[in-house]
């Protein structure tokens, strides 16, 4: 679709950050629809909360910023809040699609506009609930069984059926796996659902012989390598305790990397230190997406633990770079991506999750002893990623929706245009409780390495 034909002249996209602090996949693919959409001739607007710290290279050319406060746990997140000025400011935006990719309060704008202004109203699925509640919990609350039993028979059900009546009061949902299609459907929600997987970028992930990245002590043939941020939902912790006590004793010149940063990075490193691996675990803090695609194309199995993806961006660039996988089967965007014995190898987390880290374990140790039967993942990951993560296929995935979306809105919106303030209300509400349940945990300390992530141009911003 161009511009002229779909009369798709300005796409407004909710964003969680209009200056990206640090690597997360939602704003990195943020990014690349910012620059795509560019490209094909629309005019693209970024909303999202107003960042004390942002400078002009940091920021869009096009963007609105909302007033906001400060999540104390989590260092350069700011949580936006409604204002008249900054409402009639995006309605002077003219949008003829508005796309939210966020999971916070923000949506809340997009299903404003849309009953206020009649602007067709997309949602993206960008975190899965159930397992990422916890991340604001102080550690006594977190490591209380009675408590995280209510959160999860009580609290996440509550907030998802929130979210549910936000979706259905859009114009269609964008999931990035065919499992949470099926989660979302079986949870209520009634409004078109398209199941859009995330693309790799080639311009930075087709690397052609990059400098290695490892430190000398991990030796070729025994790096097993994790990019994440080190959240407590990311499953590092099992992760660590995999290696230390089924892998490193069966293959002894194994290493593990573990590539990012995050609130719980100090944590993490401790356990190594009391699981006695850490001269055998390495944590180089977060990477540039540059210097990250050098770490891809430098190891040898991808090993990644985490059960709270929607997608799992960096299991994509993993296997666009030849680099086989071992994670456990998540049901999402992790199971969406590995054909298991094919590109990778995907584990039943459970019930039992000692016998569960035993396979892990196992068909780590497999692939590290047979070269050969890594050689054979690598090369079916690659060709597989590049036959499902191009960009133009993806874009043309994007188009559909928005089409879906702007028919869906002219069919449905007649009458809907009244209680225009209770979607301000609810986003007020929840990102001011958020910000109070932010104060329960000590701030993080994120991105020690000062690492800046690609401008919004895609041009890399040199490191602090």
């Amino acid at each position: 679709m161009s511009a002229q034909e779909g009369a798709l002249r300005h796409i407004g996209i909710l964003n969680d950050y209009v200056r990206v602090p640090y690597a997360n996949g939602s704003s990195f693919a943020s990014q690349l629809l910012y620059r795509e959409f560019s490209a094909r001739g629309q005019r693209v607007t970024v909303i999202g909360p107003h960042d004390p710290e942002a400078t002009s290279a940091d920021l869009p050319r096009n963007h609105v910023f909302l007033p906001s406060v400060p999540l104390r746990i989590h260092p350069g997140v700011h949580l936006p809040l409604p204002s008249r000025e900054a409402l009639a400011e995006v309605a002077r935006q003219n949008f003829d699609v508005v796309l939210a990719q966020t999971g916070s309060g923000l949506t809340q704008l997009g299903v404003w506009l849309r009953r206020t202004h009649g602007v067709p109203f997309l949602c993206v699925n960008t975190i899965h609930l159930a397992s990422v509640y916890d991340v604001l919990l102080p550690d006594r609350l977190h490591d209380s069984p009675r408590f995280t039993e209510f959160c999860k028979q009580r609290v996440v059900p509550w907030v998802e059926s929130q979210l549910v009546g936000t979706y259905n009061g859009s114009d269609g949902l964008i999931v990035l796996s065919e499992g949470l299609a099926q989660y979302w459907r079986d949870r209520g929600v009634t409004v078109p659902i398209h199941v859009i997987p995330r693309c790799i970028d080639p311009k930075i992930f087709d690397v052609n012989e990059p400098e290695d990245p490892f430190p000398a002590g991990a030796a070729r043939g025994h790096r097993l390598l994790c990019v994440c941020r080190h959240t407590r939902e990311k499953s590092v912790s099992r992760l660590l305790e995999v290696f230390a006590e089924l892998i490193a004793p069966a293959v002894p010149d194994a290493t593990l990397t573990l590539v990012g940063d995050g609130p719980d990075h100090d944590v993490f490193r401790a356990q190594a230190l009391e699981l006695g691996i850490a001269d055998r675990t390495y944590f180089p803090g977060e990477q540039s997406l540059t210097e990250v695609a050098r770490w891809y194309q430098h190891a040898d199995v991808f090993v990644y633990a985490s059960l709270s993806e929607t997608y799992g961006q960096v299991i994509g660039e993993a296997l666009w770079s030849g680099l086989p996988v071992v994670a456990f089967e998540d049901g999402m965007g992790v199971s969406q991506q590995i054909e298991n014995g094919k590109n990778g190898i995907l584990v039943p987390p459970g019930p039992d999750e000692r016998a569960a880290n035993w396979r892990f374990a196992g068909e780590v140790a497999t692939l590290l002893r047979e070269p050969s039967r890594r050689q054979t993942l690598a090369q079916a990951a690659r060709r597989r990623s590049h036959d499902r993560s191009r960009i133009d296929q993806t874009m043309e995935r994007y188009y559909a929706a928005i089409e879906s979306a702007r028919e869906h809105c002219l069919r449905t919106l007649h009458g809907q245009r009244s209680r225009a303030y209770l979607p301000l209300a609810r986003w007020a509400a929840f990102h001011v409780a958020t910000a109070a349940l932010g104060t329960l945990r000590p701030p993080a300390v994120v991105n020690r390495n000062q690492r800046r992530p690609p401008a919004w141009d895609g041009i890399e911003l040199v490191n602090a």
